[in-house]
């Protein structure tokens, strides 16, 4: 049965009385009022163009998707109960309830506002405002008590947000994104590392709010790589200048509450926008722009470091410093992967062809104290990127500022800077070792920070560490020799590692090997320790 109501000024009353409706239309100018105990279900479309009035409820309760189009208006009280779903062909306003029954309601482009005193209820997994346009859901007149945001960015996502105001009430939406997006809003959706959904907050009135922000997700929304023992909240800053991204630190990143669903807590929001849960790439960027040599595949003849472990395909894709003995990530490293495509044969040869994995590491401006790692990649010319082979290396999770930045490797001795960094987010701060012995911090050690290399102009790190002790030496204690001949090789002099990924491979040609053309042996005391078997080589501590 269709109703039209053309009425102006006469009110059509439904005392404590159940009538069923095909469509409900109420023209401009009409008054419907639904008293309480009153229904109303509807079994098709709902236009108005007027309030709803009284205490009683509205029930969708369609085979069919309903298309709901209040033109803004208010429904005192609506219940959802349509597995089919409805749609919002217009803003609409809830004066005292909206209770989900079955399925859910697609906002479109249109706001669906909860009156200040207006409650949700029954809202859940299945059953929930889908925000799949620009429409948000809207609480007015927010304040301090918690209120439940029950949406999702498709049929299929549920995230819902809960968020309470201890400044100064205002009313607040939220649109449920797709995907965690680069710049916010905009941009390329990350794809690992991230909780797959984004929350987009606004204020009606700039200024004055203080949030507190509950998100939710699921296992299901989690992306490869996504570490919910060191995650949060991250807020995007979106005014240009030195702060502008995303702004969550290391200091703030914790172990998530729950067990699928999961959720995290942030206070103190003050300023509206785009809100992500992840790790890194949603972590405050920190970039740096090191270049080091390795003594070990240096090529005197070329002036560049050989790239045999990318062309034998060994180099993991997946960093090694994890199970490596002697490093220990912090902050947010480890873990760190690339693509075969990068690190592998396939890749581009060249100068930027990737080398080995290398271990940077972020030190407190003041005490020198290790704060942060990252697992990164060091190109044939010498220069530090990210896992994807090209990009500044990203010390995320600090805040801009003064810093030591030291560089290690699996069987080199490291390099720290002689003095601080000022790191920021926006801009790449570049650092070149291979210029000068003065670049590195040298310590209390009786040798060099770096080896001379060949030709003169450019200095490396030390090679030979096999063992990982920090220092390279031939005889005595813990030497290197006894790592590479006894323990790797067996004691056999004549034994050779063929297609291996490992430490003692010092000149890094993908084979093990103490004797013979390119063996490691020559390495360690020729190359590194200058042919003299009682030398010993030291890594300043840092």
């Amino acid at each position: 049965m269709q109703k039209r109501l053309h009425f102006s000024g006469l009110a059509v009353a439904l005392l404590l009385c159940s009538s069923s409706f095909g469509q409900l239309f109420i023209s401009s100018g009409a008054t419907f009022n639904i008293q309480t105990g009153g229904i109303v279900t509807v079994q098709g479309d709902v236009t108005s163009s007027a309030d709803i009035t009284g205490a009683g409820k509205v029930i969708l309760k369609g085979t069919g998707n309903q298309n709901v189009n209040m033109n803004g208006f208010t429904i005192p009280n609506l219940e959802m109960d349509n597995a089919a779903n409805a749609t919002l062909t217009g803003n609409a306003r809830i004066g005292t309830d909206v209770l989900f029954t079955n399925g859910k309601i697609q906002q479109g482009n249109f706001n669906f506002v909860i009156a200040p005193a207006a409650t949700i209820t029954g809202a859940g997994i299945n059953k929930y405002f889908v925000t799949n346009g620009t429409g948000r859901l809207i609480k007015n007149a927010l304040g301090a008590a918690a209120f439940t945001y029950p949406v999702g960015n498709s049929t299929t996502t549920y995230n819902p947000v809960s968020i309470s105001n201890s400044g100064t009430a205002d009313d607040i939406g939220v649109l449920c994104l797709p995907n965690v997006l680069s710049a916010g809003t905009t941009g390329t959706a990350f794809t690992k590392e991230v909780a797959d959904a984004s929350w987009d907050i606004n204020e009606a009135v700039a200024g004055g709010s203080n949030l507190s922000l509950t998100t939710t997700w699921n296992a299901s929304d989690e992306l490869a790589g996504f570490n919910r023992t060191k995650g949060g909240i991250s807020y995007y800053i979106p005014t240009a200048g030195a702060t502008q991204g995303w702004d969550l630190l290391n200091s703030q990143t914790g172990a998530a509450a729950g067990t699928d669903p999961y959720t995290y807590t942030r206070t103190g929001v003050t300023s509206m926008g785009a809100f992500a849960v992840g790790t890194r790439p949603v972590l405050s960027p920190l970039l740096v722009s090191p270049k080091v040599f390795l003594q070990g595949p240096f090529n005197t003849g070329t002036g560049v470091m050989g790239d045999n472990l990318r062309t034998l395909n060994l180099i993991p894709t997946t960093e090694p410093y994890t199970a490596t003995s002697g490093f220990t990530h912090s902050g947010s490293g480890g873990g760190e992967t690339s693509l075969t495509t990068i690190v592998g044969s396939g890749a581009p040869a060249g100068n930027d062809a990737i080398v080995d994995w290398v271990f940077v590491q972020l030190h407190d401006g003041g005490t020198g104290a290790v704060i942060g790692s990252r697992a990164a990649l060091v190109q044939r010319d010498g220069d530090l990127v990210e896992t994807d082979g090209v990009s500044p290396v990203n010390m995320a999770g600090f805040a801009a500022g003064n810093y030591f930045v030291s560089v290690r490797h699996r069987n080199h001795l490291g390099v720290r800077t002689a003095a601080t960094l000022g790191l920021a987010k926006t801009t790449t701060t570049a650092y070149n070792f291979t210029t000068a012995q003065t670049q590195a911090f040298p310590g209390a050690v009786a040798n060099n920070p770096m080896a001379t290399l060949s030709p003169t102009a450019f200095f490396g790190m030390w090679a030979g560490d096999a063992n990982g002790n920090r220092n390279v030496r031939y005889s005595g204690a813990a030497n290197d020799n006894n790592q590479l001949l006894n323990i790797t090789l067996g004691g056999n002099v004549a034994g050779v590692i063929t297609n291996t990924y490992n430490r003692s491979d010092l000149n890094m040609n993908g084979n093990v090997r103490y004797s013979g053309a390119a063996n490691d042996n020559n390495v360690l005391l020729n190359v590194a320790l200058g042919g003299l078997v009682g030398a010993v080589l030291s890594q300043p501590a840092f």
